[in-house]
């Protein structure tokens, strides 16, 4: 067999008819569509392009675009320049002027400053020496101290106690519950549920199935293909 499943045509009594009324109702059309499409572009290359090119094109560039630019540049642009070239300029170089004038003239002011802050960041610097070397690092030890005693002599005995119970007293419970349970609800659920309705699946519900695709939509979609290749849509 090839590649492609070969579709066996419709007999001749009825390819016949269907080809009639495929070239009656479909051949009209297709010539419609296709003598619209040639007019359409015999318009478009013989009066759409030239009123494009000798009306359209030169009313909006020379009656819309170059007045527009013209009045850009002219009337906004320059005068944008002027005023920033001969008023904000001068004026931001004054104020700069005056602010660097200003910072210069109140040197001693900010070296007092900047020793004032050094003295202030000395201090903080001493104080947070005293509070890690007499406070923090004594409450640290202190902590790890507790936390080692925590975990000696409460948190491991109780661990101790927890892992005997889980041993001798939560497994064999446990194992106990998953015996019962899958000799119980398991096997019911298996034997009530599961193979009653496995059974009834495979005998009401699959041979009926099986039937209306082999007698009901095989020769349906057969038809189907044969009048689509008939009528050469396929």
């Amino acid at each position: 067999m090839s590649g492609r499943e070969e579709i066996e045509p419709l007999p001749g009594w009825l390819a016949w008819p269907i080809r009639v009324l495929a070239v009656i109702f479909v051949v009209p059309f297709k010539l419609a569509w296709d003598l619209l499409t040639i007019v359409m572009r015999f318009l478009w290359r013989y009066v759409g392009i030239p009123i494009w090119e000798y009306v359209l094109y030169p009313v909006l560039y020379y009656g819309l675009w170059v007045p527009i630019r013209w009045i850009t540049v002219h009337v906004l642009w320059r005068p944008l320049v002027w005023v920033a070239e001969h008023i904000l300029a001068p004026l931001f170089t004054a104020l700069w002027n005056a602010l660097v004038w200003f910072v210069r003239a109140l040197g001693p002011f900010w070296r007092v400053l900047g020793r004032v802050l050094l003295e202030m960041v000395k201090a903080v610097g001493w104080a947070l020496d005293l509070l890690y070397r007499y406070v923090l690092y004594p409450l640290g030890l202190a902590v790890k101290w507790a936390t080692i005693a925590f975990y000696r002599y409460l948190l491991r005995p109780i661990g101790y106690v927890l892992a005997f119970i889980g041993i001798y007293l939560v497994v064999p419970v446990a194992k106990a519950v998953a015996w019962a349970w899958n000799h119980s609800v398991v096997l019911l659920w298996r034997y009530l549920v599961v193979i009653p309705v496995s059974w009834v699946w495979r005998t009401l519900v699959v041979p009926p199935a099986r039937w209306v695709r082999s007698a009901v939509l095989r020769p349906i979609a057969e038809t189907t293909r044969r009048v689509l290749a008939t009528l050469g849509l396929r």
